[in-house]
């Protein structure tokens, strides 16, 4: 695909534009699946402002890739695990399509004047720059998730991360099984413990603002959920190989930022394990110390995102991160309840709460809050051997109870954002917007919340 920019129409070309009202993202990723061709998108005639305009540009680079993206299995033949970064870019196919966009005056010769020739050429490519960086950084998340397990093994996605942190010249640390038991991480280590492989936790480090607080980003990397003793049905256990889309998302929406340069303390951390059974694994009524020195029992080996993630958060804050996001394939429920377009929201912060739902509306991605609250924590302290349980009988309010066990490693002071992203996640089946598989889901309104918060 080839994205490029002009001031004047070219003659003898097809002309496209969103019809009034349109979605610009839905308008675009239209555009970009259709791939009908060589076109010219015609913004010159659509009233936008200095700054409509270039966020129309922005956007629209972005959803052309978004609907131009198919995953190019052909690349998978003789390819090596420990290749994927390497070849992050082959992976993805956009297609051969030109697309123009118009952004100078439409009018006679007589009125030639251009009320966006104060945008310089210089800024125009940056704009472009912009786009293309969001849509390939979605494209190379959900590349990550539609991998194949037995490609992406959490070793092959600790390698892509550290490729990516050497390429973008950022710190990176890798915890592994050793560094984890001396931490006393134990419920990452707990949900791995039936794997044959390590478990890890991969920290990224970006320094935009020196003095300046740091925010963390924490993301679920379950590389594979058979729910553990409690084994999922074949139907549950379908797409589990997406049960990492947090971290992927995360750790993507950190190469955008980082990229764009933005004026920001950044942490990413991704909490990788697989959840698999052996004669080792974690088993009902097991109990296991947490990083933050809590016990917890385990009431539901299926449960295992939450343990990961309250050692990401502990460990987050330990590092004096004084705001924290958390991104995870977390429950069921929430699928449930919200469906395939809503990513359930839960924050601390009313404050962020209003930052978050502002870029949320740019970037034209669905949450919805749902609620954290007492009733919801003591259906976790159940337990007679430990501070109190993993999970809570029955399938009620199951995304607010695992959110409020998250919320039970959240220390005072530190405003936090949970996002439980199962819906979404995914594209369960082809639209004619998108195509089947994992969907890049959050990314953007993560990207404009830290840009402009």
């Amino acid at each position: 695909m080839r994205i490029q920019i002009t001031r004047s129409p070219v003659p003898e070309s097809r002309n496209l534009r969103p019809e009034h009202g349109e979605s610009l993202f839905s308008f675009f990723r239209k555009l970009g699946k259709k791939g009908e061709g060589d076109c010219q998108i015609r913004l010159d005639q659509l009233g936008f402002t200095t700054e409509e305009l270039t966020q129309a540009v922005e956007h629209g680079v972005c959803g052309l890739y978004d609907g131009a993206y198919c995953f190019h299995k052909e690349a998978l033949k003789g390819l090596s695990p420990k290749e994927i970064y390497e070849n992050r870019d082959g992976l993805a196919d956009y297609g051969e399509t030109c697309y123009t966009f118009v952004v100078g005056n439409n009018g006679t010769i007589e009125e030639r004047e251009d009320r966006y020739t104060g945008i310089s050429d210089k800024t125009w490519k940056q704009i472009l720059f912009r786009g293309e960086n969001m849509g390939k950084c979605r494209g190379y998340a959900r590349t990550l998730g539609n991998l194949p397990n037995n490609y992406l093994h959490t070793e092959d996605l600790v390698l892509y991360a550290e490729n990516l942190a050497e390429n973008l010249g950022v710190f990176c640390q890798t915890l592994r099984n050793r560094e984890l038991e001396e931490l006393n991480c134990g419920g990452l280590l707990a949900v791995n413990q039936g794997s044959s492989r390590e478990a890890a936790m991969v920290i990224l480090q970006y320094e935009g603002l020196p003095g300046g607080e740091r925010i963390a980003l924490v993301g679920k990397g379950l590389m594979f959920d058979s729910g553990g003793y409690h084994l999922k049905s074949m139907e549950g256990m379908t797409g589990m190989k997406f049960d990492m889309c947090g971290a992927a998302g995360v750790l993507e929406a950190f190469e955008i930022l980082v990229r764009n340069k933005v004026k920001k303390n950044l942490m990413v951390i991704l909490t990788l394990a697989e959840n698999v059974i052996s004669s080792d694994a974690v088993k009902m009524g097991d109990v296991i110390t947490t990083l933050a020195g809590k016990t917890v029992e385990i009431y539901n080996t299926d449960a295992e995102g939450r343990l990961v993630l309250c050692d990401g958060i502990t460990y987050a804050q330990q590092q004096k991160s004084a705001f924290v996001l958390d991104m995870a394939t977390l429950t069921y429920t929430v699928h449930t309840a919200l469906g395939d377009s809503f990513t359930g929201l839960f924050v601390n912060d009313e404050d962020l709460l209003n930052h978050w739902l502002k870029a949320a509306r740019e970037s034209e991605e669905k949450f919805w809050r749902l609620p954290l609250d007492s009733c919801y924590h003591k259906l976790l302290e159940r337990s007679s051997v430990a501070d109190f349980a993993n999970y809570a009988p029955g399938k009620v309010a199951g995304a607010s109870v695992a959110a409020c066990f998250l919320e039970k490693f959240v220390e005072p002071g530190t405003r936090w954002i949970h996002l439980d992203m199962v819906g979404p996640s995914v594209i369960r089946s082809e639209t004619e917007e998108m195509r089947e598989g994992a969907s890049g889901a959050g990314i953007i309104t993560i990207v404009k919340f830290l840009e402009k918060q």
